[in-house]
């Protein structure tokens, strides 16, 4: 009897687990489509300051999303990959369609990468401001910046 319990409670932990990796990514393990109610994009972000982790969906056709940090700036938010190599980095190069998942809303968008020194330097002063995190200069040169903006 004993055993039958710890089996049904491995099994429910398992199930658990797979059901939560399909809706969306848990922690540093990728998921997929990000379910939530379709907004349309905010005119301020601001709101986001809020949230600490947000998620992101890559890859419409086969969707793929990461938690990740992502801070806003003015009327703008902004995600950046500390690797450029990173898979989902690759995908929004592939095809720029993106959805932002911040607690329950989800918003369809564009990311479009920039090189732009002051929305390098306005993004990482917003980073500074919210998670009191600073990129040494390693990260801050390889990193690859991502505006986000209506479809």
């Amino acid at each position: 009897m004993r055993e039958l319990r710890r089996a049904a409670i491995r099994l429910a932990a398992t199930l658990s687990c797979v059901y939560l990796i399909g809706c969306g990514p848990l922690v540093m393990i990728p998921g997929g489509a990000l379910s939530g109610d379709v907004q349309p994009p905010p005119a301020d972000w601001t709101f986001s300051d809020a949230t600490e982790t947000v998620q992101l969906e890559t890859r419409p056709e086969d969707p793929y999303s990461v938690n990740i940090w992502g801070a806003a700036v003015g009327p703008r938010f902004y995600v950046a990959a500390g690797d450029p190599t990173s898979r989902w980095v690759d995908h929004i190069e592939a095809d720029p369609r993106v959805r932002l998942r911040i607690e329950n809303a989800v918003y369809e968008l564009v990311a479009t990468r920039t090189e732009d020194p002051g929305e390098r330097n306005a993004f990482l002063a917003a980073v500074k401001r919210k998670y009191d995190f600073e990129p040494d200069a390693e990260q801050r040169g390889q990193a690859a910046l991502f505006r986000l903006e209506p479809r």
